[in-house]
């Protein structure tokens, strides 16, 4: 019986610190959790703000593509011409060659 008792006493204080050592992992895996909630919850957030944006953007967008549209409809070479825009006399093609990496002009 006093070898029970001796071997309880001795395991005793083993059991307080392993007591100690799952409390402390509780704590800091609740102070985790509550980080992680929050980060996830800002990350929502901040996804609703960007999908407003690109809804914004894509409004915005369309109605510069119904102006270019409106405006292109009504160019025409006389209107061109009228702008200061020319033929122009001479056409050179430049182009890169793979081998050389550098420009050339053709003629």
């Amino acid at each position: 019986m006093t070898q029970a008792i001796n071997t309880a006493l001795r395991y005793q204080q083993l059991l307080s610190r392993a007591a100690v050592a799952l409390a402390c992992i509780c704590a800091v895996s609740a102070f985790l959790y509550g980080v992680f909630l929050l980060e996830a919850v800002a990350h929502t957030a901040a996804l609703q703000s960007a999908e407003a944006q690109v809804i914004a953007l894509n409004a915005k967008l369309g109605d510069l593509e119904s102006q270019y549209l409106a405006q292109t409809a009504s160019l025409t070479p006389e209107r061109a011409a009228a702008l200061g825009f020319v033929v122009p006399a001479d056409i050179t093609t430049v182009f890169v060659t793979a081998a050389s990496k550098s420009l050339s002009l053709a003629h």
